[in-house]
């Protein structure tokens, strides 16, 4: 008779301990399958900021104009709206290589030049550089495809 009470015990603790190893089993597998994810989106932000972007600012000299370097590099000036709808500007230094020193001598005299940088950045926070790899004269405002189309009507 002791052995027939054990019985029905015994069956509702294994069903009891299935059902917590399903649970701890199906609990470490979206543990997992959330670290993935997790690891994708690091992946993705990475490969989104070595992306080559075109930024349009102001260009100058970051020692002779804005005294921010001991030596003449370039620096890019860009305006840009904050969040409060406040216009704010930052300095984004152009790493010195055979790109910005070509454009250096247009600058290096205390002239401001709009351009458009295109480029990769490199780095994070203050130490932040623009690596660029083309820069062009900003388009003048007002020369456009639009203006063309009101000359012709």
């Amino acid at each position: 008779m002791v052995c027939q009470k054990l019985k029905p015990k015994g069956r509702t603790q294994m069903k009891s301990f299935k059902l917590i190893l399903t649970t701890v089993a199906i609990s470490m597998a979206m543990f997992s399958a959330d670290a993935e994810e997790k690891k994708e989106k690091a992946a993705a932000k990475t490969a989104k900021a070595a992306k080559e972007r075109t930024v349009k600012g102001t260009v100058m000299c970051g020692k002779c104009v804005l005294k921010k370097t001991d030596a003449c590099q370039a620096a890019l000036e860009v305006k840009r709206k904050s969040k409060d709808g406040k216009e704010v500007t930052r300095v984004v230094l152009l790493k010195n290589d055979a790109v910005t020193k070509a454009f250096h001598k247009r600058i290096c005299s205390g002239d401001k030049i709009a351009v458009a940088v295109t480029g990769k950045f490199e780095g994070k926070g203050k130490k932040r550089l623009l690596v660029a790899s083309k820069i062009a004269d900003a388009p003048k405002k007002g020369k456009g495809k639009a203006t063309d189309k009101k000359k012709k009507a």
